[in-house]
């Protein structure tokens, strides 16, 4: 996992891409903290917080795209051929 900065807030989370599919994040009480959207209240539970933050989201998706964080499996995921 690698250090990122959003670049909507600042908060500095751990990423890491395994694929353009999956992302991984690890949230400190630094970077909960300084986020705008990951404690507001969110869908579900009264009083849980969001899972994501779309601004983040971006961050990491440019960031991949620039190659600054590495994609570690790159190939897309195969779409299912359905049969009629």
């Amino acid at each position: 996992m690698q250090p990122l900065q959003c670049t909507e807030c600042g908060a500095r989370v751990l990423v890491q891409k395994n694929s353009w599919e999956h992302t991984s994040i690890q949230w400190d009480d630094a970077a909960r903290a300084r986020c705008r959207e990951i404690d507001s209240a969110g869908p579900g539970r009264p009083g849980a917080p969001r899972t994501g933050c779309a601004a983040l989201t971006a961050t990491i998706t440019r960031a991949a795209e620039a190659g600054a964080v590495p994609v570690r499996d790159p190939a897309p995921v195969p779409t299912p051929v359905v049969a009629h």
